[in-house]
């Protein structure tokens, strides 16, 4: 093989070293863009949150920078935040609905 740049390099050793467990890779990292993943090393140093990330990525389709805007106003300490019963009241359909438009506050200093 040829053609990778020393940089690219660089992040395959890292992406490795990050996720050692091979399991994980495939049934999470493994299903988002690298460039996502590239995001996700550089912005997070914990294991756990950096995979909270890569899952919420894929729920969500996320895009690199979806990632970067969640990543820097911390929707792991927002999400679920708000007091609803969604579930209770609407149809499955119409509360995911209704939960997506709820889960994110206004984030005014970005």
């Amino acid at each position: 093989m040829q053609g990778f740049s020393p940089r690219n390099l660089k992040y395959m050793r890292k992406f490795a070293e990050a996720w050692p467990q091979i399991a994980l890779v495939q049934r999470s990292v493994a299903l988002i863009p690298w460039r996502s993943n590239i995001t996700l090393l550089d912005k997070l140093k914990d294991p756990e949150l950096r995979l909270w990330y890569a899952q919420k990525t894929i729920e969500n389709g996320f895009g690199k920078d979806m990632l970067v805007f969640q990543i820097e106003s911390q929707l792991h300490l927002r999400q679920g935040s708000a007091v609803q019963n969604f579930e209770k009241s609407l149809p499955p359909s119409e509360s995911d609905f209704a939960n997506q438009i709820f889960k994110d506050p206004y984030v005014f200093d970005v």
